[in-house]
């Protein structure tokens, strides 16, 4: 059995470096994934302030593991808005290589019609960006999300396995299933659907009550991490396990929000609940033996 690589989504914490390097440090985690910073995204900072971020990592012994980056959450039937977004793809290979993040993460087209009916217009333009990562040496990482296409793992896979490009991996988040309108059980039917496609691991949880899917600490929702991570440490997985805490102590956070995740507003909160979270994940590591 291994001991996995652990990471933080740097706003999930806050829109300050510094304060999210520092947590990654307080909880033992050794990598972070960047979303947005000083309330805006990856793409819209200067380089020098991307230089900046890495040497701060550098000089802390962080790695970036991955960008967590918007492309492709836009219209499938919008050329220009298509077309944008290639543009944007290629603005993060740029920051990837300042950065030496080897991962970034990618979507599907926000969902208008049925997946069957959108997916060869989907791996259409998948193909048309995969070359850009096969040149650069860097992965794209397909997330499945509620509001897009590709809303669960057996549908990301289908979209991995057309696209049929080594560069082009998926990005398995077993919370996000919790969301899934089809109703996919992350573990062990996610799992199973993605094994042998997972370039990288978000890790969430949640519960379903009246009021709807509400978000938790790792452990304590509705995904198997027990079994999912035992899993993991026996199939050898040796990637990253990027805590993406998702919900707030004091508050809630809204729709669009968990669509949009970036900024201020979004921070807000973040760090005690992304506390928590960590501590739950870190217990339930060491209940595993999977721990120094």
């Amino acid at each position: 059995m291994n001991r996995f690589r652990l990471g933080i989504l740097t706003d999930e914490v806050s829109q300050d470096i510094r304060e999210a390097i520092r947590f990654a440090g307080q909880f033992g985690m050794e990598a972070l994934e960047l979303r947005s910073v000083d309330d805006r995204p990856l793409h819209q900072l200067e380089d020098e302030e991307l230089e900046n971020i890495k040497l701060l990592a550098e000089s802390s012994g962080i790695t970036i593991c991955a960008l967590s980056a918007p492309i492709f959450k836009c219209e499938l039937d919008d050329p220009e808005e298509v077309k944008s977004h290639i543009a944007l793809a290629q603005r993060y290979i740029a920051i990837a290589k300042l950065l030496g993040a080897p991962r970034i993460r990618a979507f599907s087209f926000w969902a208008r019609a049925s997946f069957d009916e959108a997916l060869p217009n989907i791996v259409r333009e998948l193909k048309r960006i995969a070359p850009y990562f096969e040149e650069a040496s860097l992965t794209l990482l397909l997330e499945f999300d509620p509001s897009v296409y590709a809303c669960n793992a057996r549908k990301t896979a289908q979209l991995v396995d057309a696209v049929a490009s080594p560069a082009v991996k998926a990005l398995y988040d077993p919370g996000n299933d919790l969301w899934d309108p089809d109703g996919e059980i992350p573990y062990p039917d996610g799992y199973e659907a993605l094994k042998g496609r997972i370039g990288h691991i978000h890790l969430k949880d949640a519960v379903h009550t009246d009021a709807g899917v509400e978000a938790v600490a790792i452990g304590t929702g509705r995904v198997d991490y027990r079994g999912l991570i035992r899993r993991l440490a026996e199939d050898g997985y040796d990637g990253y396990l990027v805590l993406e805490t998702h919900y707030r102590l004091g508050s809630k956070l809204t729709e669009e929000q968990l669509k949009r995740p970036m900024g201020r507003s979004f921070s807000d909160g973040g760090r005690e609940a992304s506390e928590e979270a960590a501590r739950s994940l870190l217990d339930l590591l060491g209940e595993l033996k999977l721990r120094d």
